[in-house]
């Protein structure tokens, strides 16, 4: 309540200590939420059935279906490509590579690190980056 009572009076004083009380709560209302994602029951070992569908994936059929591909493509199995235990982990690990740089270009767009593609660059902003051969 005390934190709260600290927040109303930056609010209503406009202090200059609003930003780092706004930090504050930001972080304990955070820290505060995480715990509803924590189990309720502690976590306790027990032995459970596992799952078997029609669709479930038998290793017999993966193994035999690598060597099909191995046999049909030779030259690319030699250097590794294919279906492989491995391959999962490699495409979920390119695929937060590209979001990481769609959420850098974005940051660079929004902040004026990107030029606008349909204005001439600025000579006094871009410096020579603006020059294209020799010609401003």
């Amino acid at each position: 309540q005390s934190l709260a009572s600290a927040l109303n009076f930056a609010i209503i004083n406009n202090q200059s200590t609003m930003a780092p009380l706004r930090t504050l709560a930001a972080l304990v209302l955070g820290a505060s939420a995480a715990s509803a994602f924590a189990p309720s029951t502690p976590l306790v070992s027990r032995t459970v059935a596992p799952i078997v569908s029609e669709t479930s994936l038998n290793i017999a059929d993966f193994d035999r279906a690598t060597a099909e591909w191995e046999a049909e493509f030779p030259d690319f199995a030699k250097w590794g490509w294919g279906p492989s235990v491995q391959a999962e982990k490699w495409n979920g690990r390119h695929a937060m590579f590209g979001w990481v740089f769609i959420c850098a270009t974005a940051y660079a767009k929004g902040h004026g690190l990107i030029p606008d593609a349909d204005m001439t660059l600025d000579l006094k902003e871009w410096g020579t980056l603006a020059t294209i051969s020799g010609k401003n």
